[in-house]
C-alpha cells in the first residue's frame, strides 16, 4: 500500500511538471482579443513558462507587436555592451498616437510650475521595466505577455485605459545577463522535468546571469550612470517623466511574492510622503489582484528604498511613484520549493498579475498620480528656501577631466551647472575661473542634489538594503564646498554641458623628449598607448620644473618623460605619437628644449625611473568575486583600455605565469593546492607583482604571503537586549554598509603619484581592517585619526579604523605584495581612488 502510494505520488508530481499552461491561465477574461494579434503560443510554438524564452525572441516578438498593432511605437533606446538593443515598446490609443509627441510635451508642462493646463487632459505615463536582473527569468518572459495584451485586448476597459494613458514596456533591461540565464537555463532542462533543487540548471556558472557585461548589479546604476544601459533609460526616463515606475525581480525559491510599499523606518527622508501614501494605495490593488488568483504577498518587510540608485527608488527621487516587485524564483521550468512544487509559468502569472494591478490603478488614480507630480515640482523651491546651503562650488584646476566627467554626471541627472567665472576662496579652497562650476539648489532637482552632495550623519534605521551613503564629491575626489550665501559668487547666465579638453604639445617638437605630469584622471589610458607603441619612458620619483612658453611649469612626483634619444621610432614618428595622445586623452604634453632643470632633477638624472608596459593577468571563476573582478576589468578596459587577461582561477597549475608581471587576486581561492600556491609565491619571489584586493587580502595572509594581521570585528555588546524579533538587528549595528571615510596618504610615494591633497575620500563596505606592520614606508594610505565622513558605522568601528592601514606594500624575495583592503572602484563610480588602485600597476616595480 505504501508502495502504490509513493508511486501515485510521484505520477502526480510528473503529469503536473509535464502539463503547461495554456494562455488563459495567465490572461484576464473581462476583454475579448483581437485575432490578428500573432499570441507568444502561435509565435514562439511552445507554451508560456515550458521554455525560458531568449533575450532574441522576446526582441522578435516585441517587434513583431510593433508592426501588428497601431497602437504601439518601438523605439531602441541604448545598447548594452555586448550591442544587443534595449528598446520601448510605447502603448496608447490609436488616437493618442498620432499626436504622442504632444502628449508627451502635455504631460511634461503639466508639472512645470506656474502651468495651468486642465488635469483631464493630461494623459499619465506608467513604465513597466522587467528583469534588470538576467536570472530573474519570470520577469523578461512576462513582458511578452504584457505586450500582447496591450496589443490584443478588446472592449471598454482597454480603450479607456489606453485614452488615458501612455505604458511604455521595457521587455529587458539586462539583455547580456539575461542571454547568459537563459542559455543557461535551457541548456540544463530535460523532458522529463526535475524540480529537485540540486539540479545544476538552479545553480549557474560563474558569474551567473544576475549581472551584467561587466559582472555589475546595473540595479545599483540608475544614480552612478557609469553603463549604457542605464544612462539611455535615465535619459528616456526624464524624456517621459512617468507617473508609475515597476520594477519586476525574483527573490528566493522558498519566498512568496513581494510589493512595496517596503520597511517604513528605511525611507529615504528626501522622499516626500505623498509618494509613499500613494504607494500603499496602489498596494491595495496589488492584492486585490493576487488574491483573485490565490497567490501569497507579503510587503513593508525586508525591502527598503533608501539608496537612489536603484529601478524602484530613483524614481521616488524624480517626482514618480518607484513600485518593486519580488517574485520568488524558481529558474527553470519547475522547482521543488518549502511552498510545494513551483513553476516558472506560476511566476510569470503573479508578474503578470501585479503588470495589470499597476495599470488598474492607474487609470482610477489618474489626478492623484498627476497632481502629486505637480506638487513635487511646485514645492522645489520652498525645499531650496529651506535649506542653508545655497549652492555648491566644485572643480580642480589640475584634474580637469575628472571635473568634467562630474559635470556631465550631473547634466545627465537634469542638473543645472554653471560656470565660475571670476576666482573665489571658499574655506581655504580657491576656485579658479573657467575650470570650476557652481550648481544652485534653487532648480528642479533641488532634492536631488541634496541626496547627490552632502554627506549623511543621521539616520532613523541601521539596517540597509543597499549602501547608507553615496557622496558625489566624495567620490570623484573633487573640491566642493556648499555655500550659505551667493552673494559672492559669479556665474554664466546659462547652463553648461561637460567639455573635454582638447590635450595639446606645449613647446612643440623636442630633441630632448616630452614630459606630462599624473595628475588628469586619463594619464594612465596615456600612458599605455605610449608603451604599447614601444617607446621608452620613465617616472620621475622627485620634483623638477622648466621654463616652457614664457612660464615655469612645476612638475611632481610622477611626472613621466619620453627621451627622444634611444627610440626605435623616429623623432617624427614620435610626435605625431604624442600630438595623438594628447588629442584623444585630454592631456598636455611639454616638448623640452633642454635637459637642465633649473630646480630639481634633470632628465638624465637616476631619480627618472623606467617603466615596463603592463601584462595583467586577472584571476576569475571558482572564489573570485565576480564583482570585485568585474569592477578591476571595467575600469581597465573601458576608462583606461588597458587590456587584462581574464583566466579561469583552476588555471594556475597549468599557466606560464612568466608571461605576465602584475597579477590581480579578487577572493579567497580555497580550490588551490599547497603545490599551486608554492608556484604562485614563486612568481612573486622572482619579481612578479601580486596584488590582493579586499577578501584576497585575508587569503594571501593565510597562506604566508607577506605579514600582515587583521584586526578582531566588534563584539556585540553582551549588556544590551533587544527583543527576540528584533534580533538581526544586532548584526546591522555593527556591520559598514557602505560608509565613506577619510585617509591620509603620502603623495611622494609611487602608489600615490598624480594627488596634490594629502586626504583621500575612501568608500568601505566591509569589516575588514588590517594591523599596521609597523614598518615605515610600507604603508601610504592609512585612515586618518578621524575617519569617519559620512553614512552608518557604529563607533566601535570607527575606532577601529583610526590610524589603520588601508594600502600596504611588502617585499617578497624580488617581487612584491600589494595588498587594498577597500575598494579602489566601488560600483566603477568611486573615481578619486581609481588612480590608487592603477599605479600600483605602473610603478609597483619603483618602490623600493
Amino acid at each position: 500500500m505504501k508502495r502504490s502510494v509513493t508511486t501515485l505520488l510521484i505520477l502526480f508530481l510528473l503529469i503536473f511538471a509535464q502539463a503547461q499552461e495554456n494562455l488563459s491561465y495567465f490572461l484576464p477574461g473581462d476583454v475579448t482579443y483581437n485575432s490578428d494579434i500573432p499570441t507568444p503560443e502561435e509565435f514562439f510554438g511552445q507554451k508560456m513558462g515550458e521554455w525560458h524564452l531568449t533575450h532574441d525572441q522576446v526582441l522578435f516578438y516585441i517587434q513583431t507587436i510593433a508592426k501588428s498593432t497601431n497602437r504601439a511605437i518601438l523605439y531602441e533606446y541604448a545598447r548594452s555592451w555586448e550591442n544587443r538593443p534595449l528598446v520601448h515598446l510605447v502603448f496608447t490609443s490609436e488616437k493618442n498616437q498620432e499626436k504622442l509627441d504632444e502628449l508627451k510635451q502635455l504631460h511634461y508642462d503639466f508639472s512645470e510650475p506656474g502651468s495651468d493646463i486642465p488635469i483631464e487632459k493630461v494623459p499619465l505615463v506608467v513604465n513597466l521595466g522587467y528583469g534588470v536582473h538576467g536570472n530573474e527569468s519570470s520577469a523578461t518572459n512576462t513582458s511578452v505577455l504584457t505586450a500582447y495584451y496591450l496589443a490584443a485586448a478588446q472592449g471598454n476597459k482597454i480603450d479607456e485605459l489606453l485614452d488615458k494613458t501612455i505604458v511604455i514596456v521595457d521587455p529587458c533591461l539586462n539583455p547580456d545577463g539575461f542571454t547568459r540565464h537563459s542559455t543557461w537555463s535551457n541548456m540544463h532542462q530535460s523532458y522529463a522535468a526535475n524540480g529537485d533543487g540540486n539540479s545544476r540548471q538552479f545553480d549557474e556558472v560563474w558569474p551567473g546571469g544576475r549581472t551584467n557585461h561587466y559582472w555589475f548589479d546595473i540595479n545599483r546604476d540608475y544614480l552612478l550612470l557609469v553603463h549604457p544601459e542605464s544612462k539611455g533609460r535615465v535619459e528616456k526616463f526624464h524624456e517621459w517623466k512617468p507617473n508609475i515606475v515597476t520594477d519586476h525581480h525574483e527573490m528566493g525559491a522558498n519566498s512568496t511574492f513581494f510589493f512595496q510599499p517596503g520597511v517604513p523606518s528605511r525611507n529615504n527622508p528626501l522622499t516626500p510622503e505623498r509618494n509613499y501614501e500613494l504607494t500603499h494605495e496602489i498596494a491595495q490593488y496589488h492584492a486585490k489582484f493576487l488574491d483573485e488568483i490565490g497567490s501569497t504577498y507579503f510587503s513593508e518587510e525586508q525591502y527598503d528604498d533608501y539608496y537612489y540608485g536603484k529601478g524602484s527608488s530613483y524614481p521616488d527621487v524624480n517626482a514618480s511613484i518607484g513600485i518593486l516587485f519580488e517574485q520568488g524564483g524558481f529558474r527553470g521550468r519547475v522547482r521543488q520549493t518549502e511552498n510545494g512544487l513551483k513553476k516558472l509559468a506560476f511566476g510569470i502569472k503573479n508578474q503578470f498579475t501585479v503588470s495589470l494591478s499597476t495599470l488598474e490603478a492607474a487609470m482610477n488614480m489618474h489626478d492623484k498620480l498627476l497632481l502629486m507630480q505637480k506638487e513635487f515640482y511646485a514645492s522645489t523651491d520652498e525645499v531650496a528656501d529651506k535649506s542653508a546651503t545655497k549652492a555648491y562650488i566644485f572643480g580642480r584646476e589640475n584634474d580637469k577631466i575628472k571635473t568634467q566627467m562630474f559635470v556631465e554626471f550631473l547634466n545627465r541627472h537634469q542638473i543645472e551647472v554653471y560656470e565660475n567665472t571670476a576666482d573665489l576662496t571658499v574655506d581655504a579652497a580657491t576656485f579658479k575661473a573657467g575650470t570650476s562650476f557652481i550648481v544652485p539648489v534653487k532648480q528642479k532637482q533641488v532634492r536631488l542634489i541634496e541626496s547627490i552632495f552632502e554627506d549623511i550623519h543621521s539616520f532613523t534605521d541601521t539596517t540597509f538594503y543597499d549602501v547608507s551613503t553615496w557622496s558625489f564629491p566624495h567620490a570623484y575626489d573633487i573640491t566642493c564646498v556648499g555655500l550659505t550665501s551667493l552673494k559672492s559668487v559669479t556665474n554664466g547666465e546659462k547652463p553648461v554641458e561637460a567639455k573635454y579638453p582638447v590635450g595639446k604639445i606645449i613647446g612643440g617638437k623636442s630633441d630632448i623628449g616630452y614630459v606630462f605630469r599624473w595628475d588628469e584622471y586619463t594619464t594612465p589610458k596615456a600612458l599605455y598607448k605610449l608603451q604599447a607603441a614601444g617607446l621608452i619612458t620613465k617616472v620621475a620619483t622627485d620634483k623638477f620644473s622648466f621654463s616652457l612658453a614664457g612660464g615655469e611649469e612645476e612638475f611632481s612626483y610622477g611626472s613621466i618623460f619620453i627621451p627622444s634619444a634611444g627610440q626605435l621610432q623616429t623623432p617624427d614618428a614620435i610626435f605625431n605619437l604624442i600630438e595623438q595622445v594628447a588629442k584623444t586623452t585630454g592631456i598636455d604634453f611639454y616638448g623640452l628644449s633642454t635637459g637642465l632643470s633649473p630646480v630639481g632633477i634633470d632628465m638624465g638624472s637616476g631619480s627618472f625611473a623606467n617603466l615596463s608596459l603592463p601584462k595583467i593577468l586577472l584571476f576569475v571563476g571558482g572564489s573570485a568575486s565576480s564583482s570585485d573582478a568585474g569592477e578591476i576589468w571595467h575600469l581597465f578596459d573601458q576608462r583606461y583600455q588597458i587590456p587584462v587577461t581574464l583566466t579561469e582561477s583552476d588555471m594556475l597549475g597549468r599557466l606560464n605565469l612568466n608571461q605576465y608581471n602584475t597579477i590581480i587576486l579578487t577572493g579567497a581561492f580555497n580550490e588551490w593546492k599547497d603545490s599551486e600556491i608554492e608556484k604562485l609565491k614563486t612568481w612573486v619571489k622572482n619579481g612578479g607583482k601580486l596584488i590582493a584586493y579586499k577578501n584576497a587580502t585575508t587569503w594571501a595572509a593565510k597562506n604566508n604571503f607577506g605579514n600582515i594581521t587583521y584586526k578582531k570585528p566588534v563584539t556585540p555588546d553582551s549588556t544590551r537586549y533587544l527583543t527576540y524579533a528584533e534580533r538581526s538587528k544586532e548584526r546591522s549595528l555593527n556591520y559598514i554598509s557602505g560608509a565613506i571615510f577619510e585617509t591620509e596618504i603620502d603623495i611622494t610615494h609611487p602608489l600615490c603619484y598624480g594627488y596634490t591633497d594629502k586626504n583621500l575620500a575612501i568608500f568601505k563596505s566591509n569589516i575588514t581592517v588590517a594591523n599596521s606592520l609597523e614598518k615605515k614606508y610600507t604603508e601610504p594610505v592609512k585612515f586618518s585619526k578621524s575617519p569617519y565622513l559620512s553614512g552608518w558605522v557604529s563607533e566601535d568601528n570607527i575606532n577601529r579604523l583610526k590610524n589603520a592601514p588601508v594600502v600596504a606594500v611588502q617585499n617578497i624575495g624580488s617581487g612584491k605584495l600589494i595588498s587594498y583592503t577597500d575598494n579602489m572602484t566601488f560600483r566603477g563610480t568611486w573615481l578619486g581612488t581609481n588612480k590608487l588602485f592603477s599605479n600600483s600597476v605602473f610603478f609597483g616595480d619603483v618602490i623600493r
